[in-house]
């Protein structure tokens, strides 16, 4: 088994903001000069020796050769793309999975619009500002459409009440988390100006900030949760209980898509394998191991990921699917953040087909 997340020398650019952006993935979207998009068409037909010719059997397994996928770090989240990676789903599909990491999900959404990725893990959020703003970029699945975050804070500290003027850290100003922590606030008698801000891209980055006295609270993710209460940092709120927003989706350049549409099905494909992989009990000690190893975590936090992940959250869509209405709300409410002053019709940061077709090909309804 291979588990590949090295960052490529592919994000030298992707330290600018997605505004800054989008003329450039426009114009290479025009274009159709992208590296990856090129090298992903040249794999895609294959060598005669692997993918076959042309009076090779119609049986022959395919061969998309590489896509390239990013996530913004590695968590109990993308746990169907490591089942599916273990386990030999993509490789089934044709395709070999190129996974990067790429340390906030602005990046992430930076990355399709520029072809420097050909699907890219991302908050709901930032691909719809990335869109609004005229960036090439659309979510085509999703994947955690129930949010596993908790709030953990710092030791002694035992209500959200308690929290008032202190320092919370979040993913940023206007991404989903923001949202997530103004309801859990007013769910509590606050409001979100209660609290001062400290943007922090990943959970991990959170974690730390958290442990390391910066914040007194931290939105996070499993395992990370879990570890953080062992070591004393309580959670005291499940955010999914006070909103229950779609968090992460796939995303990708529509320009991309259209031009590789069996590639994409493909990885789709490959990835609701995984999920009923991991929703499947007779593999919880095999998908534990595999959570582990990819994230470095310990058994009893890999262990109390399934436990909510699996058994209680049921995190992901068996067929992949993402509300529109519900995402309409999402759109609504970054209104409210300041992220634009009209919401954008779901139609211009969603295209469900590919995974629509995804789902019929496997009989999942």
């Amino acid at each position: 088994m291979t588990l590949n997340f090295d960052a490529r020398k592919k994000h030298r650019v992707i330290s600018l903001p997605v505004a800054g952006l989008m003329t450039l993935g426009l114009i290479l979207a025009a274009c159709g000069s992208s590296n990856s998009s090129a090298s992903t068409k040249s794999s895609s037909s294959g060598p005669a020796t692997t993918s076959g010719s042309s009076s090779a059997s119609t049986t022959a397994a395919p061969n998309y050769g590489t896509l390239t996928f990013s996530q913004v770090g590695p968590d109990a989240g993308k746990w169907p793309i490591y089942a599916a990676q273990s386990e030999g789903f993509f490789k089934k599909a044709g395709i070999t999975l190129d996974t990067s990491v790429s340390h906030s999900s602005p990046t992430g959404v930076q990355e399709v619009i520029s072809n420097a990725v050909n699907i890219a893990e991302v908050g709901d959020t930032d691909a719809i500002s990335g869109a609004n703003g005229g960036g090439a970029v659309e979510l085509v699945a999703g994947e955690e459409n129930n949010p596993p975050y908790t709030i953990n804070v710092a030791k002694g500290i035992t209500s959200i009440a308690q929290l008032k003027g202190k320092k919370v850290s979040v993913a940023a100003p206007t991404n989903i988390t923001k949202l997530y922590w103004n309801a859990v606030a007013e769910g509590n008698g606050l409001k979100p100006t209660d609290f001062t801000y400290v943007y922090s891209p990943t959970t991990g980055d959170r974690y730390a900030a958290l442990t390391g006295g910066v914040v007194q609270a931290a939105m996070l993710l499993p395992p990370l949760t879990f570890q953080a209460e062992a070591n004393g940092y309580n959670s005291i709120a499940n955010v999914g209980k006070y909103l229950p927003y779609p968090f992460t989706a796939f995303a990708v350049n529509p320009n991309w898509a259209k031009a590789h549409s069996a590639e994409l099905v493909a990885f789709l494909k490959a990835y609701l394998e995984g999920v009923k992989w991991l929703y499947d009990p007779a593999n919880k000690a095999a998908a534990i191991q595999i959570l582990m190893k990819v994230t470095n975590t310990t058994q009893s936090a890999a262990d109390q990921s399934y436990t909510f992940f699996v058994s209680q959250l049921k995190t992901w869509p068996t067929n992949g699917s993402l509300s529109t209405s519900e995402m309409a709300k999402v759109a609504q409410s970054m209104v409210g953040l300041g992220a634009f002053k009209q919401a954008p019709p779901t139609s211009k940061f969603m295209d469900m087909s590919y995974i629509q077709q995804a789902a019929s090909e496997l009989g999942i309804s």
